[in-house]
């Protein structure tokens, strides 16, 4: 953290230690090691990249527990050893300041096959909008004729390790529908938990077909081009789920 050119920021310290504490309380959050388990849920609603394990004296169940997380979420687990001639297949030796590190790379790291993939995720997104170029043109237009506001919205999403995303959608709500009142505080009341967007009067008819047929995605072909979806790939959840699964799970 003293070197700044390494670009390291610690998002949050586990320590027992009353000196780090105090030396570090003003830049970093510092919790107490036994509060280390959630260490998925900050790497699910935080910008984490890396996580380092600087104990002198590492607990092994500890270490395997941390290790598997990472392999999970796809981040990087650094063990500080002093050992030499330590050897593990998954592991890379790396030295980082005055540090020796046995560093778990749980990422793609062929650069090659990224980049491949990346190109044809970017060609392959090209090609159907080009070819889809009319049904956009006409979805959208239809869009703007029907309802008052923008033909395209913006949906946050969380995507790769946390990060927010805007994805781009189709406009399939009346616009400021938040903010207006349709429902009567009975109605809402009365909604149950399976009803669905058929019912939900904030939508609009065009956007009843969209979301029933799924081409109110289509915009999301512009968010490959930009890099920050793929083809094929899981769903990104939206931008509340993770921070809500968290606050349930330690409320």
């Amino acid at each position: 953290m003293s070197n700044k050119a390494l670009g390291y920021k610690a998002v949050v310290i586990f320590t027992g230690s009353a000196l780090i504490k105090s030396k570090y309380e003003n830049t970093s959050i510092i919790l107490p090691e036994k509060f280390s388990g959630i260490i998925s849920d900050l790497i699910e609603v935080d910008f984490v990249d890396e996580v380092l394990y600087l104990k002198e004296r590492p607990d092994a169940n500890e270490v395997r527990e941390i290790i598997a997380t990472c392999e999970d979420l796809g981040v990087t687990f650094r063990l500080r050893s002093n050992f030499q001639k330590t050897s593990i297949s998954s592991a890379v030796k790396t030295d980082i300041a005055d540090g020796k590190f046995l560093s778990f790379i749980n990422i793609p790291n062929n650069t090659f096959a990224l980049a491949i993939k990346k190109t044809m995720d970017i060609n392959i997104a090209l090609m159907m909008i080009v070819v889809l170029s009319p049904v956009l043109v006409i979805l959208g237009l239809i869009i703007k004729l029907t309802s008052k506001g923008p033909v395209i919205s913006k949906v946050s999403k969380v995507g790769w390790k946390g990060r927010q995303i805007k994805v781009y959608r189709f406009r399939t709500m009346y616009l400021h529908a938040e903010r207006k009142i349709f429902y009567r505080e009975s109605d809402m009341k009365m909604r149950s938990a399976g009803s669905t967007f058929e019912d939900d009067p904030r939508i609009t008819k065009i956007g009843w077909f969209l979301l029933k047929s799924g081409l109110d995605q289509l915009p999301e072909l512009f968010n490959v081009l930009q890099g920050e979806m793929s083809i094929i790939g899981p769903r990104h959840p939206l931008e509340g789920d993770s921070i809500k699964s968290l606050n349930r799970k330690y409320s």
